[in-house]
């Protein structure tokens, strides 16, 4: 084992000076900004709904570790879920509390991957897993959209939307089609960068095929999971008394914003969800300050549930784990996260 070589984080101050460039163009294109609209009064009632929004994201939680879990059945493994749940946390810890230059799911594909000793399957099931979202994101907000004719009236706004989640249902299509060729079939454990990237999802793309019910298993709990997520985000906007934001409108508007934050624009989505929520939600009647507001809150909301997952961070995986802040192989860790910068921005 050797010691990691430490390099300056120039990618993780390159997304935080985006973020906050990000945020003060948005402040600044705001008309008549009025920084006291942003916080509300605050009563028992705004702390009760923080409490509850921050309840049901942990909720969201395990149904995306649940959903992991259903994406390892067909590639072979079954893993314990509470074993995945302390890998999922920690990585959680490390994407939104730790100023790291890496994702978290370098933690746990490096931990999974020692667990089942298969390092291309850990990926290959945090890739698939992570494209669920493209799927089920976009088919929220269009199905939704479809029984809301109120919201098709809203000129630019709605149009970006129908736009984003389009293009990501296009772009989801176009890569499984590239992906399911029998090319890629050892690409997973001999390739590097994009190419490992695309062979890790032909791995799945096969294992699912062979299983076609892991698959509408796997959807069902994506479902469920995008669901909870938006749920949260709801009770985020009642505790930020912003009474136009119904359950509805989160359904619209938040998939076609948490798919645009996944973008490497800044760091932990700061701004684009801020700008999204302003463009979206302002669209509807919100107040723009308040609309900047939820999207702060949300993500604080995140940091906060995140830190639950320090104690697993910090135990690590036991003897086969591969602790990021102490010895590790320099040689493993920087193709993982070379591996994973390109591939673990989907939702």
């Amino acid at each position: 084992m050797t010691k990691v070589p430490i390099r300056f984080p120039w990618s993780l101050v390159l997304r935080i000076i985006g973020s906050l460039a990000l945020l003060g163009f948005l402040v600044w294109r705001l008309p008549n900004f009025d920084a006291e609209k942003l916080v509300p009064t605050w009563t028992a009632r705004t702390g009760w709904w923080l409490a509850g929004s921050a309840a049901t994201l942990l909720l969201a939680y395990g149904l995306q570790t649940l959903r992991w879990s259903r994406v390892l059945i067909p590639l072979g493994h079954r893993v314990p879920y509470r074993r995945l749940l302390h890998q999922f946390l920690a990585g959680q810890f490390v994407s939104n509390v730790l100023p790291t230059a890496f994702g978290g799911d370098v933690i746990r594909v490096s931990r999974l991957g020692r667990d089942i000793d298969d390092r291309a399957v850990a990926f290959a099931s945090i890739a698939l897993e992570r494209l669920t979202g493209w799927l089920v994101l976009p088919a929220i907000s269009l199905i939704t959209l479809a029984f809301t004719p109120e919201y098709r009236r809203l000129g630019g706004p709605i149009v970006t939307a129908i736009l984003i989640n389009v293009v990501t249902l296009v772009g989801l299509a176009a890569l499984i089609a590239v992906a399911a060729n029998r090319r890629w079939s050892t690409a997973a454990r001999t390739a590097t960068g994009w190419r490992r990237w695309i062979g890790s999802v032909h791995l799945g793309i096969d294992a699912i095929r062979t299983t076609p019910g892991a698959g509408v298993s796997l959807v069902g709990v994506g479902v469920a999971f995008q669901l909870t997520q938006c749920l949260s985000v709801w009770m985020a906007a009642r505790a930020l008394d912003l009474p136009t934001v119904g359950v509805l409108a989160v359904l619209v508007f938040f998939p076609p914003t948490a798919i645009g934050q996944n973008l490497p624009l800044g760091f932990g989505g700061l701004g684009v969800r801020e700008g999204g929520f302003v463009l979206f939600f302002g669209a509807i009647g919100a107040s723009r300050e308040r609309a900047l507001a939820l999207g702060l809150a949300t993500y604080l909301i995140a940091v906060a549930t995140s830190a639950f997952g320090a104690p697993s961070f910090a135990v690590g995986g036991g003897r086969k784990s591969l602790a990021i802040d102490g010895e590790m192989d320099g040689e493993i860790y920087g193709e993982i996260e070379h591996d994973v910068a390109d591939a673990a921005d989907a939702p």
